[in-house]
């Protein structure tokens, strides 16, 4: 049964030389390919923001966190200001909204003592220079 069966797949073999249903159909034997070039492509482009929409937020209680977090998935840049807040509710509220911002590719900076600025993707910030004030961090 084996052998029958291998003898059948012999005989299924078309050769390389043997032009195929198609190519006896149609007449064409070689087939000429086009060589292109590969066009570089430049830097990304940035994107210009239309208009920035900027939220103030006095926050002390998760609920605010909730409300920011909401805010920047709508594309809507956030002011934080932490300074009321619970010291363990304030790092737990930094890390909720680090968290955010990081899966929105959005970018995070300190404005004061306990005040952030969280802006979405797509919106330019311009940082002052390290030792100026500022501590900025970009995702």
């Amino acid at each position: 049964m084996k052998r029958n069966w291998r003898r059948l797949m012999d005989e299924l073999r078309i050769a390389p030389e043997k032009p195929g249903f198609l190519e006896r159909l149609l007449g064409r034997r070689d087939v000429e390919f086009e060589e292109t070039e590969e066009v570089e492509q430049n830097a990304p482009v940035r994107r210009a923001a239309v208009y920035t929409c900027t939220v103030r937020r006095h926050v002390i209680a998760f609920e605010d966190a909730l409300a920011a977090a909401d805010g920047l998935k709508r594309g809507e840049m956030q002011v934080l200001n932490l300074t009321s807040a619970d010291p363990t509710l304030r790092e737990k509220i930094k890390d909720f909204l680090s968290g955010v911002n990081y899966a929105q590719e959005g970018t995070w900076e300190e404005v004061g003592e306990h005040i952030y600025l969280l802006a979405p993707l797509g919106t330019h910030v311009e940082c002052s220079p390290p030792g100026l004030g500022g501590n900025a961090r970009q995702n």
